[in-house]
């Protein structure tokens, strides 16, 4: 298992004015992405706290990358 770099939280994120992040399917081959609003997270979670809990609804892979 590879070790992901820690991205920042979510408040952080909203403090630079940014208010959605975009989702794409870990698996290159597919690269299927969709942009979410980040108000459904806390301040103190960090972007690479999500990522493994996304599942792509093309492909059906787990894990994610988050921006």
């Amino acid at each position: 298992m590879t070790t992901r770099a820690q991205k920042i939280t979510f408040g952080q994120l909203r403090a630079q004015g940014l208010h959605h992040i975009e989702v794409y399917c870990r698996d290159y081959k597919c690269s299927h992405s969709v942009k979410l609003p980040a108000d459904r997270w806390p301040d103190h979670v960090r972007l690479s706290d999500i990522e493994n809990q996304f599942v792509c609804t093309v492909c059906g892979k787990r894990g994610a990358e988050v921006r």
